[in-house]
């Protein structure tokens, strides 16, 4: 019955797919694609549907590239348009659309058809879902392709209104036009609030988590009696201020394409928010400086609103970004560097410098639309520069804020204050830089072009013996490794609590689930480069009989260490004994464990060697951490008065467990001296040490005074 079921679904599927290309064949074919379609299509179906549904692939492909590549060619001519081309190249640009739009709809008709096919349940089953994935990937630019043509036709119409409405002579109805059509290459009409929501509801929901965040800092701050210290005596307004900056920083990493002029309200708002937030901690220099950049920043917006063929204008803009130039060279010295208004690294600096430099000279040989483009870029990357840096300080400040504000036993004490804010710096600089090709990318309108370089760098597939690859996939393997390693890493970390005997207990299996983790963590990794588990095992059988010969001490202690996480003979804060080593455990690792000897070194000791020896633990039922010091003492005092005094000084270090029994006993005696064993509890293995050396200061003291000779073993 098997074999029928999965005969009739591949006689099923030969017929769909007979039908589906007899219709593309049987579609009429537009003039720019009738060399692609000129190639009969049927003819290779009958005997391998799935090598032509790839052929096809290919050739649309090809075909889409074709249309970026022209369409690149009529963006190039619009962007390097002079004033004497105002009637010709937007009658071109509409000519070109015309011409181009109908055949890109037929094609997109054709890869949906193509991807909402049936996939057979066989053996050939992941090839198609493979070819349904490309399919979707080339749908998705065909649907970039015709919004780009979209926006490019809306810039053309708002062209021709321009000048018809110059040739009619309305004064009022021709500087309309002028405004519509800068605003319209600065994207308003762009279809930017009816896609991404996804992304920007996990904004939303991320924005309001650190809201609430600095809710809980300032509460806790205020019921301490105390203020937060980066601003003093904030009002109930400071966290909202922060959160409409957190939001508006991280807005365009929902999308990839946005509209410029979304992007010059957003710095508007956020410089705006910025200087609301720290002006009161700013001196006058640095208010002033605020200022003009933000006035300065006015300047250039206006102007590009409403900048013309006419000479006056255009000199106005020449004058407002040689001030941009000015302002720039004078933001080069550094005067504190802990203010982010007032100095700009030295590559940012010379980067505005040229784009600015660049926008006077497009608009002096007549090039508006590259000079416009030029002049915004350049504005919005300084308050850019300024917002990202001031953001990465206002987080920095409140991580630190966190740290004072909380208790002892919150999580976030857990880890260490400054490799934290090392590595929130080195995230919000990977941020920062995502946010800086974005909006540059939309700024200079070449969107189009990064995502295409982007794909064909990530998404190419090479090959590498038998196995197919991209660098997406590589970059994301890598990037799934490097997080399961950090996590193993810093498990011990995230599973501590203040009670060391808590931790005793959580982190029994510690060693075993860091292995787990990092292993879990390389295979997902080698499977998302495309390397299947069977060619995995090839290898691994392959190197085995190295490991096997060259690593064989390795793999014993780590065999060793597994069998030790599980059958638990000694545990953290344990007393044992082996051959000429003797103290307490401290650490229990996969490969070796770490014994405090009594004389405060510490011993690492291979777990083959603790699995296989004679091992003695003198406190195997026990979770308490002991002390056991030995001291001779010579002295013409009373013994009971020297114990008297250890137990009283004993007692008075907060380090020691209270709840065990302490034992001052006289463990032999000579003819001029008394050998006293004491054992002491504490509370933690890692405050023996400390504990030793100052109690044995304390004793030494001790024996000066009263004039007495003490040595300790």
């Amino acid at each position: 019955m098997g074999p029928i079921i999965c005969a009739m679904l591949r006689l099923s599927l030969v017929i769909q797919l007979s039908l589906f290309f007899y219709t593309v064949h049987a579609q009429k074919a537009d003039s720019v694609e009738r060399s692609t379609d000129s190639v009969s299509i049927l003819d290779s179906l009958p005997s391998n549907p799935l090598a032509s549904a790839r052929n096809f692939l290919e050739q649309w492909r090809e075909q889409v590239d074709r249309y970026y590549t022209g369409l690149d060619s009529v963006k190039r001519g619009v962007a390097w348009q002079r004033p004497d081309d105002g009637r010709l190249v937007p009658s071109q640009v509409q000519q070109y659309i015309s011409l181009v739009k109908p055949a890109v709809h037929d094609l997109q008709g054709k890869v949906t058809v193509l991807r909402k096919q049936t996939v057979p349940q066989d053996s050939t089953a992941n090839s198609w879902r493979a070819v349904q994935d490309s399919a979707a990937t080339l749908e998705r630019d065909i649907e970039s392709l015709l919004l780009d043509m979209q926006d490019l036709g809306d810039k053309a119409e708002q062209q021709q209104n321009v000048t018809q409405a110059a040739q009619e002579g309305t004064f009022w109805y021709h500087w309309k036009s002028i405004i519509q059509k800068n605003l319209e290459q600065d994207g308003l009409s762009q279809r930017y609030y009816d896609s991404a929501w996804d992304g920007r509801f996990l904004l939303i929901l991320l924005s309001l988590i650190y809201f609430y965040w600095l809710y809980q800092m300032r509460r806790r701050a205020i019921g301490a009696e105390e203020t937060l210290p980066l601003h003093r005596n904030q009002p109930w307004w400071i966290p909202v201020l922060k959160f409409a900056i957190f939001f508006l920083i991280l807005l365009p990493l929902t999308s990839l394409r946005i509209p410029v002029i979304v992007l010059e309200l957003s710095y508007l708002l956020i410089f705006g928010f910025l200087y609301l937030l720290i002006r009161s901690e700013l001196s006058n220099q640095h208010l002033k400086m605020m200022q003009y950049v933000f006035f300065y920043y006015l300047l250039v917006l206006a102007s590009n609103l409403v900048l013309d063929t006419g000479w006056m204008l255009r000199i106005i803009v020449m004058l407002i970004n040689l001030s941009g130039i000015c302002l720039l060279w004078h933001l080069g010295r550094k005067v504190d560097g802990k203010i982010p208004f007032d100095y700009l690294r030295p590559f940012s600096r010379w980067l505005l410098l040229i784009i600015s430099m660049a926008a006077i000279i497009f608009n002096l040989f007549g090039f508006l639309n590259l000079a416009r483009t030029c002049s915004i870029a350049g504005a919005v990357g300084l308050l850019q520069a300024f917002s990202l840096h001031a953001f990465r300080d206002m987080l920095s400040h409140d991580l630190l804020n966190s740290y004072e504000n909380s208790k002892e036993d919150r999580f976030i004490n857990r880890f260490d204050k400054q490799k934290i804010l090392a590595a929130l710096r080195r995230i919000i600089g990977l941020f920062a830089g995502i946010l800086v090709i974005i909006i540059w990318a939309n700024t200079l309108h070449i969107t189009s072009e990064i995502r295409r370089l982007g794909d064909r760098l990530l998404n190419n597939t090479h090959t590498i013996g038998g196995v197919n690859y991209t660098y997406g996939d590589v970059v994301l393997a890598f990037a799934v490794i490097w997080t399961a390693n950090w996590i193993q890493k810093n498990l011990k970390d995230l599973l501590d609590q203040p009670d060391a005997k808590k931790n005793q207990r959580r982190t029994a299996l510690l060693p075993l689930v860091r292995v787990v983790i990092f292993i879990v963590g390389f295979l997902i990794g080698i499977r998302i480069l495309g390397l299947g588990v069977d060619k995995l095992t090839v290898i691994v059988g392959a190197l085995s009989v190295g490991i096997g010969l060259g690593l064989q001490n390795i793999i014993n202690n780590f065999v060793s260490g597994v069998i030790l996480v599980f059958e638990r003979p000694f545990k953290v804060g344990d007393y044992v004994e082996l051959a000429d080593k003797k103290g307490q455990v401290m650490q229990v690792g996969i490969r070796s464990s770490t014994l405090l000897t009594d004389q405060g070194a510490q011993v690492i000791i291979p777990n083959g060697d603790l699995l296989s020896g004679r091992l003695v633990n003198w406190t195997f039922e026990e979770s308490d951490i002991r002390l056991n010091l030995q001291l001779t003492i010579v002295t013409a005092r009373s013994i009971e008065e020297w114990k008297k005094w250890l137990e009283d000084t004993i007692t008075s270090f907060k380090e020691i467990d209270r709840s065990l029994p302490m034992k001052i006993l006289t463990k032999d005696i000579t003819a001029d001296a008394y050998v006293v064993s004491i054992q002491v509890g504490l509370q933690n293995v890692q405050q023996i040490e400390w504990f030793r050396s100052k109690f044995l200061e304390q004793v030494k003291a001790e024996a000066v005074f009263h004039d007495s000779k003490v040595t300790s073993a």
